[in-house]
């Protein structure tokens, strides 16, 4: 019988492929990909990018959901205000945290270095509390745009467990809860200033009860220059629609 080389050939790699498949899904089961990309991102990727593991990591969710695999994603709903928190950002780049990144570090590889160095330390950070919500301060008004275009508006209770948190002296703080729904109120959601909105929910210290006052008189002093900066802002784009004289 002849040797069909080219056959033999097909079915050591097709052994290869299905020995190395095993290995990944080993290494799944011990750690996060990300974990398992580390060392050596570039044999993953084709480069060391921080654009280039945003993309593996969508396809690799992807691949995930068309076979039904349901793992934990490789970052946290919350990983992009983390990011927005410890480079100092307004905002945490609409959850884009590879986008907040690079507008901070343009080169691709140290870009990556810095999205493992910020993972590590969200992975160890630890809460301080600041503040917690008032029992009796605990009702507000939640708007919605109905079929007409009007706002309607209705009561919701904000949770009970609901506080401030800091981890680090960087600017801003975070609103954390107990309950898991992120939805209905902004559970570890960042913000940059006590006058700074996110999707409409609107901030007030009114109705929280301090418990670290050194941190508190700190985020009202940044509250404070937040404002100033928002005014100069809104002075310039004043000026420049002013027709020329």
């Amino acid at each position: 019988m002849p040797i069909h080389y080219h056959e033999l050939a097909q079915e050591r790699i097709s052994v290869d492929e299905s020995n190395y498949i095993k290995i990944i899904e080993h290494d799944l089961e011990q750690q996060s990909i990300l974990d398992i990309m580390r060392e050596r991102p570039a044999m993953y990727m084709g480069s060391s990018s921080l654009t280039g593991l945003r993309f593996f990591l969508a396809g690799f969710q992807m691949a995930e959901n068309l076979h039904g695999i349901k793992n934990p994603p490789p970052l946290p709903r919350d990983f992009a205000d983390w990011v927005a928190y410890r480079l100092r950002l307004e905002s945490n780049c609409s959850g884009f945290w590879h986008r907040a990144i690079l507008s901070r570090i343009r080169d691709e590889h140290l870009a990556l270095m810095r999205f493992y160095e910020l993972r590590d330390e969200y992975l160890l950070r630890k809460p301080k509390v600041v503040a917690t919500i008032r029992e009796d301060c605990r009702e507000h008004r939640v708007g919605q745009l109905g079929l007409n275009r009007e706002i309607i508006w209705r009561k919701e209770l904000l949770p009970n467990s609901l506080r401030i948190v800091v981890y680090t002296d960087d600017p801003g703080f975070f609103l954390t809860a107990d309950e898991s729904d992120p939805f209905s109120y902004p559970n570890g959601w960042f913000f940059s200033a006590f006058d700074c909105s996110t999707m409409g929910w609107k901030f007030s210290v009114e109705r929280f009860e301090i418990h670290d006052q050194p941190t508190w008189d700190r985020l009202v002093a940044e509250n404070k220059k937040y404002r100033e900066n928002l005014a100069r802002r809104r002075a310039r784009i004043q000026r420049k629609a002013l027709p020329p004289e």
